[in-house]
C-alpha cells in the first residue's frame, strides 16, 4: 500500500519554489498609539477591566467606531510581562492561513509545543480534526510563562470560513484562566455569545458605548479648533453623527468651507447616513491634497498595508518613504503598524472610496497596479486575488506553478482554494495545474480524482515536449493505479519509463513504483532488485524532499533481500534528515522498528517505535505516516500482550479506512488493515476478536484488492479453524501460506509454518512438524524470521518447546524455542507494569525516568540555555540550529522530563541533584530513546 508521495513533490519539481511566507506578517502587528487621540477614561477602564476579567471582550459596531483604535490602547497599557498576539483578518483567511497567523503571532513567547506549531493544519485533517488542534493549542497556552495572556482577533467580520469560528469557540471553552480573547467585529461572530454571557464570562462592547458622548466631542472640538467650548457646535456635531467616532474626525478635519456646505446639506432634522457623509468629507478631504499625495494615495489604495519598498512598486515612486510620512503627518485615515519596515494600514472606509475614485477616473490602471503588487506580495492566496481582480490569469498561473510546490511540501492547504479560483480555460491550458491538483488530490488518498489530472497533467508535458515532468506526471499516475488495483496497467507503464533516459530523482519515483507492483502482485523475490535501483538514485541526490518521495517501505520487511537495502536506506535517510522531524525520518523509525519486531528484539522494537510517534505527533499525525506506524503499533503490542495497546491501533486503522479514506481506497486496502488486526488478535489470545475480523475480512471482497487478499482470507479460514479445533481443516489451509519466502507483510509465512509445526504435532505427525520446523529453526538460530513465531502466540511456542521430539531436535534447537518463549514472557511483564497506551498512539514509550540522563547531549545544551534564560531564538543562534528544530528540542524534554512548561525544565536543570544525576548519566542517541508524554486532558 504505497503511501501518497505527493506531499514532497516539491523535490521533483524542475525548478524550487521560493520559501515565502503564507501570510503577509502586517496582519500580526498591532497598530500604534495615534497621537491626538481623544482620551475616554470611562470606555478605557471598563475595556482594559474586561480584557483582564473575562474568558471574552467582544467589541462590535459599524466602520469608523474605532474599535481598533480602543483595542491598540489597551494593548499598550496590558500588565508587565503580558503575552499577546494580534491578528488581523481578511477576507480570504481559510483555517489554515488562521492557524499559522495564529502561531505566528504567538511565536515570541516560546509557548512549549508538543506538536510542531507548522503541523497544525495536518492535524486539523485527522480523525481528530479541529477538537484535536484546539487541545495543542490549549495545551501550549497553558504551559507558556507569561503570567497572563491575550488573543486579540480585529476585523473578524471579514471571516468567512466556519471553521475559523469553530476552532475558536473550542479554544474559549477551554482557554486557561490566564488568558483571554478579544474580538472586534462590525457584525455579532457565529460564537455561543449567550451562553457565556449567562455565565458572566463575556464583556460586549457595541455601539452605544463606543458612541462619543457629548463630553468626548467637546474635548475633540477644542483639540481639533484650540478655541474655548462651543456648547451649540458640540450640540450640532453630535446631532449630526449621533457621535459616531469616524464622523466627527471627518467632519473636524475637512476645511472650515467644506464643513459649512457639508452641515447645510444636511439640514432638516436628521443626521446624514454615515457613508454618505464619509464620502462626503473623504472627497473634499483628497482634492485638497497636492497633486502628487492624491495620485500616490489612489495608485496604492489596492494595498491593504502601506510600506516605502510596496508603495515604491506599485506607485513607480522612488519617494514613497517621504510620501507615507506625509500621509501619516497630515492623520489621513491610517494605522501605523508596528513591524521592521515602517507600515500604515489606511481606515477600511478609507481605502474603499479610494479604490472606488481610482476606478471612476483611471479604470485602465488597476489593472497594472494590481499586477505591481501581486509581485511583491509574499501571500500567495493574495496575490492571487489581485491577479484575478486584474484578469491577469496566464500571470497567476504562473504565480501558481512557482508556487504550488512549495505548498504542497507544506501541507497543501489552501492550494484547492486557490486553483479553484481560476477560471476553467486557465486551468485547463496548463499541464502544471493539473499535476498540482493531481498531487493535492493524492495527498488524500483521493486516488481516481487523482488519477484523472495527473493523466491530464502527462498528456498536456508530453505536448509542450516537456519529457521529464511527463514522466514524473505518469509515474504519480502508477502509483494512484496501484493503489486503486489497476496492476496490469501500472506494471506496463512503469517498465516503459524505466527504460528510458530518467534523471536520478525520476528513476527514484519510477522504482519506488516498481517495488510496489511486486508487492502488490505477491512477487516479493522482484522487490529487492527495483529497491536496490531506486537506493542507487536516491544516493546520488541526497535532498531530503527526494528521498520524502519514497518514505513508506516497513510494510516490505521481510521480503527476501530486502534486509540490508533496508537498514542502507535507513543511514541514507537519516543523514538527510539531520535533526528534522520530517515523513522519512518517522518512516524509517518505524521500518527499524518491524525489523526488531522480526528479529525478536521487542525492546528495539518499543523504542523505534516511540519515535516514529515522536516525530509523526509533531508532525500533526498526517494520515500517510499514521498507517503504517498503528499497523506497527497493533502488532508490536500484541506480541507484548497489552491488549489496550493493540486494539487502539487495530481499531484506529479501521476507523480511518472506514471514515476518513475515499471509496477506491477501501476497495483496494480494507483487507490489509483487517488482516493486521486479524493477527493482532490471535497473538493476544481473543479468540472473539478473532471470529468477528475474520468475519469482516471474508465479507469485504471486492475486485480492486490485491492478490495478497486471498492469502489473507486463507489465513483467517485456518485460524478460526484451529480454533474450532478441526485441526486437518487448518494444516490445508496453513500448507498453502507457509513457506520461507514471505509475500506479505509482517511475516504471515512464518507465522504460518510454526503454526503448521504446532497443528501437524497435536495430530500426531511427528515428522510432519519436524519438517515444518526446521527451515525455520535453521533461520531463527541465525536470529533470522523471529517475529512470525512471536505473533503466533505463547500458547503455540510453549507447546512446541515443551514437546517430546524424540530425539530428533537437539538442544540447541529446543533452545531457540525457550528462549523464544522467555522473550514473550519478559515483554508480557514489561507491558503489565507499564503505562497503557490504550489513550492514545501518541502516548507511548514514556520519559525516560523522568531523569536528566534520558536526554540526548544536544538536549542538554538546549535545557542548559533554556535554564540561562534563553529565548528559543537565542538557543538557535547560539548553536546555529533553526528556530523549528530548538521547538523541537524544548517539547523533546519537556515530554522526557514530565513536566509543562519551559520554567519547570530549567527548575529541573538548576536542582540540587542534577550533579548526581549527570554522575550517572548514560548516552542516549535519539535513535534509542523518546516518545511521547501522556498529556493530561485539558
Amino acid at each position: 500500500m504505497p503511501a501518497p508521495a505527493s506531499a514532497n513533490a516539491a523535490a521533483a519539481a524542475p525548478a524550487a519554489a521560493p520559501a515565502t511566507a503564507s501570510f503577509a506578517l502586517a496582519k500580526i502587528q498591532p497598530p500604534t498609539s495615534r497621537t491626538g487621540l481623544i482620551e475616554r477614561p470611562a470606555l478605557e477602564a471598563a475595556l482594559g477591566a474586561a480584557l483582564l476579567a473575562n474568558r471574552l471582550t467582544v467589541l462590535l459596531a459599524p466602520a469608523g467606531y474605532g474599535k481598533t483604535a480602543a483595542l491598540t490602547r489597551q494593548v499598550r497599557q496590558l500588565p508587565p510581562h503580558c503575552a499577546m498576539a494580534w491578528i488581523s483578518a481578511d477576507e480570504d483567511d481559510q483555517l489554515p492561513r488562521f492557524m499559522a497567523c495564529l502561531v505566528a503571532a504567538l511565536d515570541g513567547h516560546d509557548l512549549p509545543w508538543r506538536v510542531s506549531p507548522d503541523a497544525l493544519a495536518t492535524l486539523a485533517q485527522g480523525a481528530g480534526g479541529l477538537r484535536d488542534v484546539a487541545t495543542e493549542l490549549v495545551n501550549a497556552l497553558a504551559g507558556a510563562e507569561a503570567p497572563r495572556g491575550l488573543i486579540v482577533l480585529d476585523d473578524a467580520h471579514r471571516i468567512v470560513d466556519p471553521q475559523v469560528f469553530e476552532l475558536l469557540q473550542l479554544i474559549l471553552e477551554r482557554l486557561p484562566a490566564h488568558w483571554s480573547v478579544a474580538v472586534a467585529s462590525r457584525i455579532e461572530p457565529p460564537l455561543p455569545l449567550a451562553r457565556w454571557r449567562a455565565a458572566g464570562e463575556l464583556a460586549e462592547f457595541r455601539q452605544r458605548e463606543l458612541s462619543f458622548a457629548e463630553g468626548d466631542v467637546a474635548a475633540l472640538l477644542a483639540q481639533a479648533s484650540r478655541s474655548q467650548h462651543d456648547p451649540a457646535r458640540v450640540a450640532e456635531l453630535m446631532a449630526r453623527t449621533n457621535g459616531w467616532p469616524a464622523g466627527l474626525r471627518l467632519s473636524l478635519s475637512a476645511h472650515a468651507g467644506a464643513g459649512e456646505r457639508g452641515l447645510a446639506a444636511g439640514r432638516g432634522g436628521t443626521a446624514m447616513p454615515q457613508r454618505h457623509l464619509f464620502d462626503y468629507l473623504a472627497t473634499e478631504v483628497l482634492n485638497d491634497m497636492p497633486a502628487e499625495l492624491r495620485d500616490f494615495l489612489l495608485n496604492c489604495s489596492v494595498l491593504p498595508e502601506l510600506t516605502a519598498s510596496r508603495c515604491a512598486q506599485v506607485s513607480g515612486r522612488a519617494d514613497a518613504d517621504a510620501l507615507l510620512e506625509q500621509i501619516e503627518r497630515r492623520g489621513l485615515f491610517v494605522s501605523a503598524l508596528e513591524a521592521d519596515e515602517p507600515t500604515l494600514r489606511l481606515h477600511d472606509l478609507f481605502r474603499d472610496f479610494l479604490e472606488h475614485r481610482l476606478l471612476r477616473e483611471r479604470p485602465a490602471d488597476l489593472p497594472r497596479l494590481l499586477q505591481r503588487a501581486a509581485a511583491t506580495e509574499p501571500d500567495a492566496a493574495r496575490a492571487i486575488g489581485y491577479l484575478g481582480r486584474a484578469g491577469a490569469w496566464p500571470e497567476a498561473t504562473q504565480l501558481l506553478v512557482q508556487r504550488g510546490p512549495l505548498l504542497l511540501a507544506t501541507g497543501g492547504f489552501g492550494l484547492e482554494q486557490m486553483l479553484s479560483a481560476l477560471p476553467a480555460e486557465a486551468f485547463n491550458a496548463s499541464a502544471d495545474l493539473h499535476l498540482l491538483k493531481g498531487l493535492s488530490l493524492l495527498m488524500n488518498f483521493n486516488y481516481d480524482a487523482a488519477l484523472a489530472f495527473l493523466d491530464r497533467a502527462a498528456s498536456g508535458f508530453f505536448k509542450a515536449g516537456r519529457s521529464r515532468e511527463a514522466t514524473m506526471a505518469r509515474a504519480y499516475a502508477c502509483l494512484c493505479q496501484i493503489s486503486l488495483g489497476q496492476l496490469p496497467a501500472a506494471e506496463d507503464e512503469l517498465a516503459r519509463l524505466r527504460a528510458g533516459e530518467l534523471d536520478h530523482a525520476v528513476r527514484a519515483l519510477v522504482c519506488y513504483g516498481c517495488v510496489w507492483v511486486a508487492y502488490a502482485h505477491g512477487r516479493s523475490e522482484e522487490a529487492a532488485p527495483r529497491f536496490a535501483e531506486m537506493l542507487g538514485a536516491l544516493e546520488k541526490v541526497p535532498v531530503l524532499g527526494v528521498w520524502n518521495q519514497v518514505f513508506f517501505q516497513s510494510m516490505l520487511t521481510g521480503f527476501p533481500g530486502l534486509a540490508p537495502l533496508l537498514e542502507r536506506f535507513a543511514r541514507g535517510a537519516l543523514a538527510v534528515s539531520a535533526e528534522m522531524p520530517s515523513h522519512l525520518r518517522a518512516g524509517v523509525y518505524c521500518t527499524r522498528a518491524v525489523i526488531a519486531l522480526g528479529a525478536g528484539r521487542l525492546d528495539d522494537a518499543v523504542a523505534s517505535i516511540a519515535l516514529a510517534d515522536a516525530d509523526c505527533r509533531w508532525l500533526g499525525m498526517p494520515r500517510s505516516v499514521i498507517t503504517d506506524i498503528r499497523s506497527a503499533h497493533a502488532l508490536i503490542h500484541a506480541v507484548r500482550g497489552d491488549a489496550a495497546a493493540s486494539l487502539a491501533a487495530a481499531e484506529a486503522l479501521e476507523a480511518d479506512m472506514r471514515l476518513s479514506t475515499m471509496h477506491s481506497n477501501r476497495l483496494t486496502h480494507s483487507y490489509e488493515v483487517l488482516f493486521t488486526h486479524l493477527r493482532a488478535a490471535w497473538a493476544l489470545g481473543d479468540e472473539a476478536a478473532v471470529r468477528a475480523v475474520d468475519a469482516e475480512l471474508q465479507a469485504c471482497v471486492n475486485p480492486a484488492e490485491y492478490p495478497a487478499a486471498t492469502l489473507a482470507r486463507s489465513f483467517g479460514h485456518a485460524l478460526v479453524a484451529l480454533l474450532d479445533g478441526r485441526l486437518t481443516l487448518a494444516v490445508q489451509w496453513l500448507e498453502g501460506l507457509a513457506g520461507e519466502v514471505e509475500r506479505a507483510s509482517y511475516f504471515p509465512a512464518t507465522q504460518a509454518l510454526v503454526l503448521l509445526a504446532d497443528a501437524q504435532w497435536r495430530l500426531g505427525r511427528t515428522d510432519a512438524a519436524l519438517n515444518a520446523l526446521r527451515p525455520w529453526l535453521a533461520a531463527a538460530l541465525r536470529g533470522e524470521r523471529l517475529g512470525g513465531a512471536l505473533l503466533c502466540g505463547p500458547a503455540v511456542i510453549e507447546r512446541l518447546a515443551q514437546a517430546d521430539w524424540g530425539g530428533q531436535l537437539g538442544a540447541t534447537e529446543i533452545g531457540v524455542l525457550h528462549r523464544l518463549l522467555g522473550t514473550l514472557a519478559a515483554a508480557r511483564g514489561n507491558a503489565a507494569g507499564s503505562i497503557s497506551a490504550a489513550h492514545d498512539l501518541q502516548a507511548t514509550a514514556g520519559s525516560g525516568g523522568n531523569s536528566l540522563a534520558g536526554l540526548s547531549q544536544r538536549e542538554h545544551e538546549v535545557l542548559s540555555r533554556m535554564a540561562a534564560g534563553d529565548s528559543n531564538k537565542l538557543i538557535a543562534r547560539a548553536f546555529d540550529l533553526s528556530p523549528h528544530t530548538v521547538k523541537r528540542h524544548v517539547a523533546n524534554i519537556l515530554n522526557k522530563l514530565g513536566v509543562d512548561t519551559r520554567g519547570q525544565a530549567a527548575a529541573r536543570w538548576r536542582s540540587p541533584d542534577r550533579a548526581a544525576g549527570e554522575q550517572g548519566k548514560t548516552q542516549h542517541s535519539d535513535e534509542r530513546r523518546g516518545g511521547i508524554a501522556v498529556q493530561p486532558p485539558v
